[in-house]
């Protein structure tokens, strides 16, 4: 059985590209435009890894949907892979925490464009 991966984007070019790449390699991929489809998908069936976009309807929406996951006994162990053009500097991880007061709710921050290369790699170190 391949492992599902949700990829949730607001931006229809980035889901298929992500799609592509990952269909290539034998991911069954799924997708969702924003949170509300997300969380909507995730009940239809717990994904193995998500692929997921800092801002969509608000600019924390994907920060807002990390963390309703981690609060979710059935949710709380799946890889996120947050992807965004926003600055992956440790800066902006410290900034963020400290104004949350929360930590950081996902497992990797890729910026955006990722390459097809580093977003094979890093979604093997959690499903392969």
């Amino acid at each position: 059985m391949a492992y599902r991966i949700l990829v949730v984007d607001d931006d229809p070019d980035i889901v298929e590209i992500t799609r592509l790449y990952l269909e290539q390699e034998g991911y069954r991929v799924t997708s969702a435009g924003d949170r509300t489809e997300a969380r909507d998908s995730i009940e239809k069936e717990i994904p193995d890894l998500i692929l997921l976009d800092v801002m969509m309807a608000t600019p924390t929406d994907g920060f807002d949907l990390a963390y309703e996951l981690l609060e979710n006994p059935q949710t709380k162990n799946i890889p996120i892979i947050m992807m965004t053009a926003m600055s992956d500097s440790p800066d902006y991880i410290e900034t963020f925490q400290h104004i949350t007061e929360k930590p950081w709710p996902v497992s990797v921050f890729l910026e955006k464009p990722v390459s097809a290369e580093k977003l094979i790699t890093t979604v093997r170190k959690f499903l392969n």
